[in-house]
């Protein structure tokens, strides 16, 4: 297989989540695709002809990085606004800083840094809350709909009816605001609550999370390929299916970070002040089952499962030896659930994965394979 077709069966493998963000956000998405493709296009053909790194740089891997990193975006920053300024701007800027840290890295096979992770991070410290999604249609009106035709903005508003069967709304898309960001507030002790008053997981779990069949099929405002959970894995299994990327690392990051979650400290309940409890869920007042609950929402609406399959197997991220890959998946799993415990759901694992991914050679050298004489 070739440099091209190797890259053609990951674009296959992200049709289905770019399909199911297509679906959920109309013709916003396919312009938020296409602006950071072209955009990275335009630049690749510059910096090609920038020294001798400009010629490592290939365009079926800036296609399948800009596409990577079109689906980490919401697609609110086509034709949306943040405090009176619009934001299309971002979407060409993403796509020029992502060739210049390909051009920095070295091109092809080069660098232990995950181009498009970098990037991504570097929108989040230079954009902060414009890359925070609210908008996603209602189940009638995908596709056609147009994302900001929401009636009355209020972020506040909660649907416990879940998405696939809820009644017909006379607006196109929902108001949201996201679940990562409550989340985030809970588990690292900002949650506010009002005088006399207090919050503990079992309330944060009944009050304030949505169906979780949202996070599984669709419903909750998101990045362009991160909203549907199901349309993920189908993606992933097909990269599988294909020989394309190894097993052990989508399954031990996934399986780390759901162990890592259930027992590192949260609070417990929140009045005056947090109370931290390490492995909170083994007390009566919070049950094993409340546990898994609460893991199910963090692992479906923080980007876990995407870099698992997506961005954590890429060869230049992931250690060459398959016991260094068992290691890498392992500590890659318990940094993502303590980043996004302690930082952030939404960009908390990609942070992760970028410190993780510098200790791939050191793996390599500890694991490397030994000849018998």
């Amino acid at each position: 297989m070739g440099v091209g077709g190797f890259y053609f069966t990951h674009f296959l493998g992200a049709i289905f989540p770019l399909t199911a963000g297509i679906a959920l956000y109309g013709w916003h998405a396919v312009v938020t695709t296409l602006a950071v493709v072209g955009s990275a296009m335009a630049a690749v053909a510059f910096w090609r002809r920038v020294g001798p790194r400009g010629r490592m740089i290939h365009y079926p891997q800036a296609i399948w990085l800009s596409v990577l990193l079109a689906l980490m975006l919401p697609p609110h920053l086509c034709g949306g606004q943040y405090n009176g300024e619009p934001l299309w701007p971002i979407l060409p800027v993403a796509g020029l800083v992502l060739v210049i840290l390909l051009w920095l890295l070295g091109g092809l096979g080069s660098g232990h840094v995950h181009p498009v992770v970098a990037a991504y991070l570097l929108m989040v410290i230079c954009f902060g809350g414009a890359l925070v999604p609210h908008r996603v249609l209602n189940r009638s009106h995908l596709l056609t709909g147009e994302l900001f035709h929401t009636g009355a903005a209020d972020a506040q508003d909660l649907h416990h009816e879940p998405w696939i069967s809820r009644r017909d709304s006379p607006t196109d898309a929902d108001y949201l605001e996201p679940t990562a960001e409550r989340l985030t507030r809970y588990t690292s002790g900002r949650q506010a609550v009002r005088a006399r008053r207090w919050m503990d997981i079992q309330g944060l779990l009944r009050d304030s999370m949505p169906p979780l069949e949202d996070f599984i099929i669709a419903g909750q405002p998101g990045p362009v390929g991160i909203s549907s959970v199901i349309a993920i894995i189908i993606g992933g299994l097909f990269l599988l299916y294909r020989g394309i990327i190894d097993f052990r690392i989508p399954l031990l990051t996934c399986l780390a970070a759901y162990l890592a979650l259930m027992f590192l400290p949260i609070p417990a309940m929140i009045d005056n002040g947090p109370q931290w409890r390490w492995a909170p869920f083994g007390t009566p007042a919070n049950g094993w089952s409340v546990g898994l609950t609460f893991v199910n929402y963090e692992i479906m609406a923080s980007p876990l499962i995407f870099i698992a399959f997506f961005l954590a197997t890429s060869a230049t991220v992931r250690p060459m030896t398959r016991r260094g890959r068992t290691v890498f998946a392992v500590l890659l799993g318990l940094s993502c659930a303590a980043s996004q415990l302690y930082l952030s759901v939404s960009f908390g694992p990609y942070l992760a994965l970028l410190v993780v991914s510098q200790i791939s050679v050191p793996l390599d050298r500890i694991f490397r394979v030994k000849p018998l004489v």
